[in-house]
């Protein structure tokens, strides 16, 4: 992954950046722009935080600068690890307090109604308070900190320069990483559009607002209805997000509480049911699985995992617990999706084998293609239905069509209906009418579905849906398996091998194919097949059917291949032959027993919250799972500590989360306090002002959970909204309530007291003489520059996921990756070096 690489290249140039500037001399500081009439002693040199240094008595500020360096840095690292697992303590809180359920009633398909378990809590509202409280709660606390309780409501630099250094980092990095995170040949795009333009608008329009009230309203000072009015766009930007999600604004789509409240589940006699979200035959999932012998036990139940909790039903508060407890060596509360997601097609080998296991023996219904294309201009598609069973018969199948991103009554008509078969009839056809435009579009999908079939028929699982892709193309393509091997049972009667079209479907061409012995052997263990597939223009796909024989013999797994042959004119792709494994059904039986085993471990441990004080304990000492390497066992020992003191916060069960959450919110602010001490104090000995301290390591540690968190998102999420709406919403929700409550608060207290001798002695004599009677000073210089580059920046970020949108079709993945995040992070690295610069008075 590119990721990586890329979070090296930023810790790297905060390095470097740290060393260039630290060794630079500091210039004389602008009057009115910053601490002129400041005496205090530097914190490195005997001067105090909050709660440090602790040990000022025995000389620590005549240690020697680089062992000082050394100490603080370790110490820094250290307690963003704490804050960390603090933070997530918190986190499992504000998840069961916005996990609450309420019954609604929804009208089913019968016209009846139904009720149906929502949320009480809005996502969207979720997210953009109590979750970006949560996820932003130490660069939060660090401003309300410093402003009252370090600086004695004045302003400092830490607090104000971490806020906008954490949304730079996490607006350009944190993206950059999520757009070349997604897997090879995968793409997401943002479903909820509407609340995204709302939080990327407000993330901007908070800077631009700090820009006005810190340069041109009143200059260098926060007046009382700025501070106020700066925190009331908190409750405005929830308003507006709700009004969005729930499309009350006419320009964006409404969406029901009750969108996509659809299960699947199995269940076992005496079991619990088990629900999954994949749309594979869920009865059959752990015998599909346990046939991949490619994949371990343990990898197996892992995928099994995956596809039992969706990762798009979890909130922000899941991913972001999930990432630090892998950074720190605990063990995780939800699947490693991106594992699942690299062995997903060895595995759907054999899950689509399985699928045709479970028509063996029955009659059933089938599209004969689940892939089509056709142009836009073609005016209809004609999709093919077949039956297998009694054809003397008369039989019936139900279908309807389905918008993915082509519109219904503007992309193609609305068709459904019941197909009925006569006797004799084994295929018959249905056209759906292709609406063109005119306009210019993106390749757009819909779907054909055929569903409730007669009585004795069932419809066949994995040919039951056909992808109608509305293109202009006029390419043939190449032709190759959709899977390199797949698995079937000796009973099953018949295997189909899907084979697909890539790369165009221009043109009616012909694929000859063949069969080839391996330890399977015609026609004793199955009946040769060969000759031709006539895949017809705008055909995506096309299946290969071989007889498989049932000798009721105890054997082995057997193999036999399948081969698409070289011929002129017909191009071939990659996968040109495919593996068909015949499995002896005893061999799998013990293996599906480790299977499900490992399987209930896991859905055991995938939860947040509702642990005793006795299992927060037993959690916080446990070792790392087996295999988990060295580096988790070195994290879990240095974590102790921390893990100890987050499992003396009550627990999730008492108050229905509000007591954690309290209590988690205190811990935070003590540790917050010493985080700002301690990166006073590395700055100090660096030679670092606050406020490019701020902006790099500070903001680096807040954020690198965040960080996992997203990609993490962006991987097992469907859509883009967890990696990219919740970068744009935490960004805006630091401004107003991040600044805004320490900045009304600061303003309220200068307000009451008036103008103190203190006040008097600090602020430069331009800002006593304007403000006689006292006000809440804010430096603007330093801070008002950082904010104008960051806006530039963003600006140019924003534009580029928009013009990606609208461009390619979707914000992550696809082309153009690596491209992409690079500027990103250039863009942070220009946000990073202009800042400090100017810090510095280098212009």
């Amino acid at each position: 992954m590119v990721s990586r690489p890329l979070l090296a290249v930023v810790i790297t140039a905060i390095t470097v950046a740290a060393v260039l500037l630290g060794t630079q001399s500091t210039p004389a500081l602008a009057v009115c722009g910053g601490l002129a009439n400041s005496s205090d002693v530097p914190i490195c040199e005997g001067g105090s935080g909050t709660f440090l240094p602790a040990f000022n008595k025995v000389g620590e500020a005549s240690w020697p600068n680089w062992l000082k360096i050394i100490l603080y840095l370790v110490g820094l690292l250290w307690t963003f690890s704490g804050i960390g697992i603090i933070t997530d303590v918190f986190m499992e809180a504000i998840e069961i307090i916005t996990s609450d359920d309420k019954e609604i009633l929804v009208q089913g398909a019968d016209g009846n109604m139904h009720p149906v378990s929502v949320k009480v809590w809005n996502p969207t509202i979720a997210n953009l308070s109590l979750m970006a409280l949560g996820s932003s709660a130490p660069e939060i606390i660090l401003s309300l900190i410093e402003i009252v309780v370090s600086n004695d409501f004045f302003a400092g630099a830490l607090g104000p320069s971490t806020i906008v250094g954490s949304a730079a980092f996490n607006l350009f990095v944190i993206i950059a990483v999520c757009i070349t995170a997604i897997p090879k040949g995968e793409t997401r795009r943002l479903e909820n559009f509407g609340v995204f333009i709302v939080t990327a608008l407000f993330s901007l329009f908070a800077y631009i607002w700090l820009i006005l009230i810190l340069v041109v309203i009143s200059p260098n000072v926060i007046e009382l209805w700025e501070g106020l009015v700066t925190l009331f766009f908190f409750p405005v930007l929830l308003g507006l997000s709700y009004a969005a999600d729930k499309g009350y604004l006419s320009w964006f789509k409404r969406r029901n509480d009750a969108d996509n409240v659809s299960v699947v589940e199995f269940q076992e006699e005496g079991k619990e049911p088990i629900v999954f979200h994949h749309n594979f035959d869920s009865n059959l999932i752990i015998d599909e699985v346990a046939r991949c012998k490619s994949v371990s036990n343990g990898d197996k139940a892992n995928y099994i995992s995956s596809q039992r909790l969706d990762p798009n039903t979890k909130s922000r508060a899941w991913f972001r617990v999930n990432a630090t407890r892998r950074l720190v060596g605990s063990h995780a509360i939800m699947p490693d999706y991106e594992k699942a997601h690299q062995q997903d097609n060895e595995i759907k080998g054999a899950l689509f084998g399985t699928e045709q296991d479970a028509v063996s023996g029955k009659q059933y219904f089938y599209l004969l293609s689940t892939k089509k294309s056709v142009p836009e201009g073609a005016g209809h598609v004609s999709l093919e239905i077949g039956r297998v069973g009694a054809e003397d018969t008369e039989a019936f199948v139900s279908y309807y069509t389905k918008g993915v991103t082509a519109t219904m009554g503007t992309d193609f008509e609305e068709t459904k209906g019941i197909l009925t078969f006569a006797p004799g009839e084994i295929i018959k056809t249905v056209d759906v009418k292709i609406i063109d435009d005119d306009e210019e579009e993106d390749d757009e999908v819909f779907l054909f579905h055929i569903h409730e079939p007669s009585s004795g028929y069932v419809v066949h699982p994995s040919r039951c849906t056909s992808h109608v892709v509305i293109i202009d193309d006029d390419h043939p393509g190449s032709f190759e398996f959709e899977f390199g091997a797949i698995s079937c049972r000796e009973n099953c009667g018949q295997i189909t091998i899907p084979v697909i079209r890539v790369g165009g479907s221009k043109g009616k061409i012909g694929v000859r194919y063949h069969t080839s012995d391996g330890k399977a052997f015609a026609p004793h263990d199955y009946f040769e097949a060969k000759g031709a597939l006539e895949f017809e223009d705008g055909e995506l796909e096309k299946v290969i059917c071989v007889k498989i024989v049932d000798d009721n013999e105890f054997e082995e797994d057997e193999d036999f291949k399948v081969v698409l042959e070289e011929v002129d004119g017909v191009k071939l792709g990659l996968k040109k032959t495919c593996t068909v494994t015949i499995l002896n059904e005893d061999g799998i039986t013990s293996v599906k027993e480790k299977i499900a085993s490992l399987l209930n471990i896991n859905l055991h441990r995938f939860r947040v919250g509702g642990k005793t004080w006795k299992g927060q304990f037993a959690d916080a000492i446990e070792w790392p799972e087996r295999g988990s390497g060295k580096l988790a066992i070195f994290m879990h020992i240095i974590n102790l500590p921390w893990k100890i003191i987050a499992a003396c916060i009550p627990p999730t069960l008492f108050g229905r989360g509000w007591v954690a959450f309290t209590c988690a919110l205190m811990v935070i602010g003590i540790v917050t306090a010493i985080i700002g001490d301690i990166a006073s104090l590395m700055g100090c000995a660096m030679g670092l002002k606050d406020s490019v301290t701020a902006i790099t390591f500070v903001a680096l540690g807040t954020s690198l959970p965040d960080t996992f968190a997203s990609k993490t998102a962006a991987i097992a999420s469907k859509t883009a909204d967890a990696a990219v709406t919740n970068v744009t919403g935490s960004n805006s929700v630091n401004v107003f309530l991040g600044l805004g409550l320490s900045w009304a608060i600061a303003s309220i207290y200068w307000t009451i007291v008036k103008a103190t001798d203190k006040w008097v002695e600090t602020v430069p004599s331009c800002i006593s003489s304007q403000y006689p009677n006292g006000a809440f000073w804010v430096p603007a210089g330093d801070l008002a520059f950082s904010v104008i580059v960051f806006s530039v920046c963003c600006v140019l970020c924003l534009l580029t996921l928009l013009l990606r949108r609208f461009a390619l079709g979707y914000e992550l993945g696809g082309k153009y990756t690596k491209p992409t995040a690079v500027f990103f992070v250039f863009l942070w690295l220009v946000y990073v070096l202009l800042s400090s610069f100017k810090t510095y008075e280098y212009f």
